[in-house]
């Protein structure tokens, strides 16, 4: 053991520690940049709900004081009950096997999705101002 402590050289101390430091420079320019956009008081939150890729319902999550529950209903006849609560949005309840859409509880923040895949429902907070194009990303 003491001849592994004895291969160690201070400039290795130091360049670890700043390798360390500067991989969780990515994670604070992105907390910087999410915190200025939530602050920001002409910001707008839309939750857009789609079955089938299709557009059924947007609801403006921002200012939003009342409760409201409503049931999204696909092809197949299968329902889904979502519940909409201050700025806040979830499915309540599904009659999906695997109820995985109920368990992701509220969403708020853009970006935040829900999926029902047996149903195929989508509910996206979305704000404006996100870019308006989708951003593909291959390799």
């Amino acid at each position: 053991m003491s001849s592994y402590l004895k291969m160690i050289k201070r400039w290795d101390i130091i360049i670890v520690t700043i390798l360390v430091l500067i991989s969780f420079l990515p994670f604070t320019i992105f907390s910087v940049v999410q915190a200025k956009s939530n602050n920001d008081p002409n910001n707008i939150n839309v939750a857009v709900i789609s079955v089938d890729n299709k557009v059924v319902k947007r609801i403006v999550l921002t200012g939003n004081v009342k409760t409201q529950q409503f049931d999204v209903h696909d092809l197949g006849g299968d329902c889904n009950t979502i519940e909409v609560k201050k700025n806040r949005i979830r499915v309540k309840s599904a009659d999906c096997p695997d109820q995985n859409c109920v368990l992701t509880g509220f969403i708020s923040k853009p970006g935040q999705t829900i999926v029902c895949l047996p149903h195929r429902v989508v509910i996206e907070i979305k704000s404006n101002h996100e870019p308006s194009q989708d951003i593909i990303v291959s390799s």
